[in-house]
């Protein structure tokens, strides 16, 4: 009872009235807002589409104008610009051949006599008209004053032209003719001419050898002892065309007129 009348007192109806506050035990859930990623927005193209395709040729190094400077680790600036046009090197390997006529033998005449006094050979075709005979007999004779030794063979043609050349210049010490088998096997002109010449070396070795074969030792031995070679030919004599090619393996200076 005096429980009861303390309570009454204090403002409470009854002590079943009388209950404790809750307790608010729940607690808030704090939710973190999922980040949002943002996917990359296509470029603005032009109506025709040509956006894209610039975009992608410019990121591509092989899809770039000609022209457009690349970077690169040189020094400088740093660029480098590819020509547009390729260079043009022509054919550096290739040699050219030279056409030959009455001035230009002249003019080499003069730069011959001009550097000094050598031995060359003179070899060349068995068939050749008349005029060709003339040049070689007048090249022989000039070789010949300026004081260079001339080596040829005994053959009709082209080496009987610059036997006769040498012996008009009347220094028979500057002329050798060396024969591919022995002086009795050589044609009758042959013969008559070399008997003018002092100084005339058979190979009687090869007189068991065919001509051609023969031929080609001699002008192997001939090439043996000079320091050029004016070869006259055409294009289709095997043998002179050989000695040409002997001569250029040695490192001769070798001249080449074609008759036809």
């Amino acid at each position: 009872m005096m429980l009861h009348r303390v309570l009454l007192m204090c403002g409470v109806a009854s002590v079943g009235a009388f209950s404790p506050p809750p307790v608010l035990r729940s607690v808030a859930r704090v939710r973190t807002p999922r980040a949002c990623w943002k996917l990359p927005q296509p470029a603005a193209t032009s109506p025709e589409g040509g956006g894209d395709q610039a975009e992608m040729s410019d990121r591509n190094p092989l899809k770039r104008d000609v022209g457009k400077p690349l970077r690169t680790q040189s020094e400088g600036d740093g660029t480098l610009t590819i020509p547009k046009e390729a260079a043009v090197v022509g054919t550096p390997q290739k040699k050219e051949e030279k056409s030959y006529d009455i001035e230009t033998i002249l003019k080499e005449l003069q730069a011959i006599q001009n550097t000094g006094p050598k031995k060359y050979v003179i070899l060349g075709t068995r068939h050749g008209s008349f005029m060709h005979s003339q040049i070689i007999e007048l090249l022989s004779y000039a070789l010949v004053l300026t004081g260079n030794h001339i080596f040829t063979s005994g053959s009709p043609g082209t080496n009987a032209a610059a036997i006769r050349g040498a012996l008009r210049a009347e220094r028979p010490e500057l002329l050798t003719v060396i024969l591919p088998q022995s002086l009795s096997r050589q044609p009758a002109e042959s013969q008559e001419l070399l008997a003018q010449v002092e100084d005339v070396q058979e190979t009687p070795m090869n007189d068991n050898l065919s001509l051609d074969a023969a031929s080609r030792i001699c002008n192997s031995l001939l090439l043996s002892r000079a320091e050029s070679l004016i070869a006259f030919a055409f294009h289709e004599s095997s043998t002179v065309i050989e000695a040409t090619k002997e001569a250029k393996s040695l490192d001769m200076v070798v001249t080449v007129l074609y008759l036809d």
